[in-house]
């Protein structure tokens, strides 16, 4: 019977690696274990959906809180990529907001689906994809982070 929690462990420890993640960007500034630790709750993304589909353990939990589990990890990113210094010039809140409109109107949006009874909002391809990107965004900057000699962000911009 563990097999069928693992979907909702990983999605879980996903929601619990935000802090960590944070921790290492903006306290400790190392940013390669933030890195680390954002690869590694990016993986449990796709960790769940697949175990779930596997175990056939496919819960209210793992449909509300695997995709809010995901917009914390992104939005977490992206707004502490404000707080540093190098990324000044290249995210703007204004990009960042836009994110956090789409995403909490989608949020609002499964909530009022969802409780109406028999309906459940499903995260579409899509949605996925777009997630998907998001998280190869993300590294990206990390990896510039990581090694910033070898990127002109005033170019990039």
């Amino acid at each position: 019977m563990i097999r069928k929690k693992i979907p909702n462990i990983l999605t879980s420890f996903r929601i619990l690696a935000v802090p960590v993640f944070l921790f290492y960007l903006l306290i400790q500034h190392n940013y390669s274990m933030a890195f680390i630790v954002f690869i590694v709750a990016s993986i449990t993304d796709w960790a769940d959906g697949y175990f779930a589909r596997k175990f056939d353990s496919v819960t209210n939990f793992g449909i509300f809180f695997d995709p809010l589990a995901d917009k914390l990890l992104v939005l977490s990113a992206f707004y502490s990529f404000l707080c540093i210094d190098l990324l000044n010039n290249f995210i703007h809140v204004w990009m960042i907001s836009i994110i956090l409109m789409r995403d909490v109107s989608i949020t609002l949006l499964r909530l009022f689906i969802n409780s109406k009874g028999d309906y459940v909002f499903i995260t579409s391809k899509i949605a996925k994809l777009k997630t998907f990107l998001q998280f190869i965004t993300i590294n990206f900057v990390l990896i510039c982070l990581m090694y910033p000699v070898h990127f002109n962000f005033n170019l990039i911009y």
